[in-house]
């Protein structure tokens, strides 16, 4: 798992170090085109990814109306990476930074892959897709965006309509969509679900509202930052 997520970061921060010099050169139509190929690519990738494990799943008979729905939060991000790369739209950006990318780096650090008779095909497409939507960010932000800490409020309330959304389902279908049916074995959520599941389901919230709250803390301080440093100049 480590050796396929490395294989994917390498030529894309390669990719966005030049990105970054075009920009700073001022060869902006060069750093824009550039940066449509690699929006394509890396969105075309995670999308790829989702696609590739849903048909593993159904050529194993394992694809239900309790696994196929695309509510997991890395499914939800994945969607819109595509979409988000191309229009730059900030409330697409600001869900893949705050939401997607802490998801992501979890899913690669405690991978919960389906089972299915082919277990290496599905590692890959599941690195494919989570080291995808982890990376997508670093594309706007070399072609000069800049993220707003109010962003991670915005997350966090589609983060919240995803997760009633998610709840209708798994009580529809039996499913486990967001794991608010229960933790996956061998992941750090397991600690969550020693006080009953209304505990679990809250402190999922609690959680959630923390990493985004710090994220947004860093994203103010590095704002400060570079304020501070153009005023300087």
């Amino acid at each position: 798992m480590p050796v396929l997520t490395l294989l994917l970061l390498l030529p894309v921060l390669a990719c966005c170090r030049h990105l970054c010099h075009l920009r700073l050169c001022g060869h902006h139509s060069d750093a824009l085109r550039l940066y449509r190929r690699l929006s394509l690519a890396l969105g075309g990738g995670v999308w790829m990814g989702i696609a590739a494990q849903e048909a593993l799943l159904l050529l194993a008979g394992q694809l239900t109306p309790a696994t196929a729905l695309p509510l997991h939060l890395c499914s939800i991000t994945g969607l819109l990476t595509l979409p988000a790369l191309l229009t730059r739209r900030d409330a697409l950006l600001h869900i893949l930074l705050y939401a997607g990318l802490p998801g992501a780096v979890l899913a690669l650090l405690f991978p919960a892959v389906a089972q299915s008779p082919w277990p290496v095909s599905m590692a890959f497409f599941f690195c494919l897709t989570h080291g995808g939507i982890a990376l997508a960010p670093l594309l706007p932000l070399c072609l000069g965006w800049r993220p707003r800490p109010r962003g991670a409020a915005q997350s966090f309330l589609f983060l919240l309509t995803a997760a009633i959304a998610a709840s209708v389902a798994n009580r529809m279908t039996g499913g486990n969509y967001l794991f608010l049916a229960g933790p996956v074995a061998g992941t750090p959520l397991t600690a969550l679900s020693q006080w009953g599941m209304g505990a679990y389901r809250l402190l999922l919230v609690l959680l959630a509202a923390l990493v985004m709250a710090a994220e947004a803390a860093v994203v103010f301080c590095l704002r400060r930052i570079g304020h501070c440093t153009a005023r300087k100049g």
